[in-house]
């Protein structure tokens, strides 16, 4: 595998570079694949021209689970790697289970309180062509139902984001909601695990498992989590996992590259 590993003057202490510096240790080569770390800096056109082209591109960020925490920092946190997108949004039969073992799944909910709307940033937004997701998509809702409506931005302290950084904790937003609808926020991730139905743009991690905002009212109570649990846990990796090769073989039998 070669990779072309852009720094943006990331920090050595830095959540980008606990991903990228393993994959520049490992896989760096100037004629390889654009690999970046979030849609800062010159990312963002970086990643869309690449998109615009269909031309190949690495995109790295946060995980969908085992997430960085600031107050307990270590080598172990998993971090995002995806081919060509920001999200996969896709299942990929036949993957190991392996790394899922500790995810419990509960029932698919019928009911709730509210609907919780989780909306990405005004980037990710921006990115899939949607700057106006939240005001559009509530009054959408609006037409649909007369259900309380709760908007859950994603936690900003001080220049930082992140679950760390909730005055609620998520869970506690997700234990009376009907539903989740977000443009492309990982909180589906956990809403589709506590068994919250997901309305999400296609984009969406939660897309296999979700249904579009546009069916709204028509929940989807998938029967393939399990499956898809899986494909996003071999699209994020340790420090120790990158480093092992595990992230090159698996990406070699998913991409054949």
């Amino acid at each position: 595998m070669k990779l072309n590993i852009i720094n943006n003057a990331h920090g050595s202490d830095s959540k980008a570079w606990y991903t990228l510096s393993p994959l520049k240790e490992m896989y760096q080569d100037k004629n390889g694949i654009d690999t970046m770390w979030g849609l800062g800096s010159q990312n963002y056109n970086r990643c869309l021209q690449h998109k615009q082209n269909s031309t190949p591109w690495m995109f790295c960020d946060m995980p969908y689970w085992n997430r960085w925490n600031p107050n307990n920092p270590h080598d172990d946190y998993a971090w995002r790697i995806i081919k060509d997108a920001l999200h996969v949004n896709k299942i990929i039969d036949n993957l190991p289970k392996d790394k899922i073992q500790h995810i419990n799944c509960k029932d698919w909910k019928e009911s709730g309180d509210y609907i919780l709307v989780a909306p990405s940033s005004s980037t990710v937004n921006t990115f899939i062509g949607k700057p106006k997701w939240l005001e559009d998509t509530i009054d959408f809702l609006k037409t649909k139902t007369d259900m309380p409506i709760r908007v859950r931005h994603k936690p900003r302290k001080k220049g930082r984001s992140g679950p760390a950084y909730a005055d609620v904790p998520l869970i506690e937003d997700l234990s009376k909601a009907s539903c989740v609808v977000t443009s492309c926020s990982m909180v589906s991730v956990d809403a589709v695990i506590e068994g919250v139905p997901v309305y999400c743009d296609p984009n969406c991690c939660a897309a296999p498992v979700g249904q579009t905002i546009e069916n709204f009212g028509k929940p989807n109570y998938a029967n393939s989590r399990l499956s898809w649990l899986s494909t996003l846990s071999y699209h994020q990796y340790t420090k120790s996992e990158i480093k092992s090769g595990l992230f090159a073989e698996m990406f070699k039998q998913m991409y054949n590259i």
